[in-house]
């Protein structure tokens, strides 16, 4: 396996097919490969995984500012379904933080839905991220399969790329999301849709409360946040 990346226009269409595959989109929500190949031109990043000469993964990253200091916004990461679960992403998502330290990035962040605990996992767990902002349906109607039936709430993955992870302490508050939303939407959508009003209420009202989320626990049944107080004061670079 090769990661590098893309350059060539070529390169950055064969990433339109990974976005069908990953999120079910239509052509309206799909990111052109013009835009990538932009992204790259203005100081972000876009790597792509080989396997041979076949692309099976490509991540994307567009810069940003903030309070004047720059930082990375990771718009997407894809793999190909053959090669899901074999820690390309993973892989990607650490070659990503190499590139940007190398060009001086100390922070990188994205969005993602917070009912997805596989996602919340990897983001939180694997890569260390914390999260501390809620938006209710972010992006708005959305024709991606995964989002079908619900609103696209999102919260934002924060990896401080220099700093060490958060300590659990005592004074710990805890959020219950579904082990697989997208199960327990075939079962019952109503259902699904209680639950992201619950945690939605449940996260704004802990962020309100200058908690944030440090650590993510994951069982065949359920997924756990764990919150923890000092949102305000973490990582003061935000």
């Amino acid at each position: 396996m090769i990661i590098r990346p893309l350059q060539e226009l070529s390169e950055f269409g064969k990433c339109i097919e990974l976005q069908r595959q990953t999120w079910g989109m239509q052509d309206i929500d799909l990111m052109p490969a013009r835009v990538l190949l932009v992204q790259t031109r203005i100081g972000g990043l876009v790597l792509g995984a080989f396997d041979g000469d076949r692309l099976v993964g490509y991540a994307s990253a567009t810069p940003g500012v903030r309070g004047g200091t720059p930082f990375w916004y990771s718009q997407m990461l894809a793999v190909d379904k053959e090669y899901r679960n074999t820690s390309i992403g993973f892989q990607l998502k650490l070659a990503q933080r190499d590139h940007a330290l190398q060009q001086g990035i100390r922070m990188i962040e994205w969005s993602y839905d917070p009912l997805e605990s596989k996602n919340a996992y990897f983001n939180i767990q694997k890569l260390g991220v914390i999260v501390r902002t809620y938006h209710v349906n972010l992006y708005g109607a959305l024709s991606s399969q995964l989002q079908k039936g619900l609103q696209s709430d999102r919260v934002i993955a924060e990896w401080w790329l220099m700093e060490p992870r958060p300590q659990i302490g005592g004074n710990s508050r805890v959020i219950y999301i579904p082990a697989d939303i997208q199960a327990l939407k075939k079962q019952s959508l109503q259902s699904a849709r209680d639950v992201q009003l619950r945690v939605r209420a449940q996260f704004r009202k802990n962020f309100e409360d200058d908690y944030f989320v440090a650590a993510f626990e994951r069982t065949f049944e359920w997924g756990r946040y764990l919150f923890v107080p000092g949102a305000s004061r973490v990582h003061h670079g935000n």
